[in-house]
């Protein structure tokens, strides 16, 4: 069968399965709860941004790369913001980013001081959105590469040595 085909099924499935979205949405909701008042930039915002579970009170800048979405166009490897947001939210796209050195670099110029970035991506999940998935990362992989915020807190859905997602918050 035509693996176009078979990709979105296996996606549905996976989401079914491995519960990514439920346990991202889960830990992003808490950390909305607690955030009022705050400058927000969410790197791919796709047609469901995250936007929904903040609160009003947050400037929130919704973006893509992807023109249909309706967002602003923002690069995360290009990007120029320097200290600008208090968070910026990077759901589910760090896997389809080439250079993910730079992006991460970009993020972190892009908080002020004591800004807190939310990262999540998969472990062990199938291909999706090819052929633009390249990364899939390890908890040890991820600190070294947050290495320069003050503080990074990892979750992760499934056991250590075989997690389904990610979920971080790191404090700059």
């Amino acid at each position: 069968m035509d693996s176009k085909l078979l990709n979105p099924l296996f996606i549905k499935l996976s989401h079914l399965i491995f519960r990514v979205r439920k346990f991202q949405y889960k830990h992003l909701k808490k950390i909305a709860k607690e955030t009022l008042n705050k400058k927000i930039l969410e790197i791919g915002s796709g047609p469901k941004s995250s936007k929904i579970f903040f609160d009003e009170s947050n400037d929130f800048l919704c973006s893509d790369i992807e023109p249909e979405y309706g967002h602003p166009i923002v690069d995360v490897t290009t990007m120029t913001f320097d200290k600008e947001f208090d968070m910026v939210v990077c759901l589910s796209v760090l896997e389809h980013v080439f250079e993910f050195h730079r992006a991460i670099a970009n993020m972190y110029k892009a908080l002020k001081d004591g800004g807190v970035l939310i990262l999540s991506f998969p472990g062990y999940y199938p291909f999706h959105a090819e052929p633009h998935d390249y990364w899939r990362f390890t908890e040890h992989s991820i600190r070294r590469l947050l290495a320069d915020f003050e503080e990074v807190k990892i979750s992760h859905r499934g056991i250590r040595q075989y997690p389904f997602v990610y979920f971080i918050q790191a404090t700059k």
